[in-house]
């Protein structure tokens, strides 16, 4: 698989996780802040979401050759190519990993990685 291929899914993988992100965090806004149950529920949470994917999507499939290029430069400087693509996806893919920990299962990493290492 090329470099531009590999940064390519890395790109739609960090999109597509920090959409849901974004869409989790603005669901539990409403639930917490709207006092509706049933129906209306249901359509306020299909509007927040096609709110928060459609824009994400088509910023990706808009934005993904200029965002692809600045991160295999931005990579390139940080390591060697191959490993410079790989890096970023981790460092991303970490960031989001801790993210969804705290929000979906109240999980703080950082606490518990400083309590490891202490």
């Amino acid at each position: 698989m090329s470099n531009r291929q590999s940064t390519k899914y890395a790109i739609y993988a960090v999109a597509v996780l920090s959409a849901a992100l974004i869409n989790e965090y603005i669901l539990k806004y409403v639930k917490k802040h709207i006092d509706q149950q049933g129906y209306l529920l249901v359509l306020i949470d299909m509007l927040v979401i096609v709110l928060i994917f459609a824009p994400a999507f088509a910023l990706v499939t808009n934005y993904a050759k200029k965002i692809s290029k600045a991160y295999l430069k931005t990579s390139k400087k940080i390591s060697s190519k191959n490993n410079g693509i790989f890096l970023g996806f981790i460092v991303a893919i970490l960031i989001l990993f801790i993210l969804y920990a705290n929000l979906r299962h109240n999980i703080n990493v950082i606490s518990d990685l400083k309590s490891l290492v202490s």
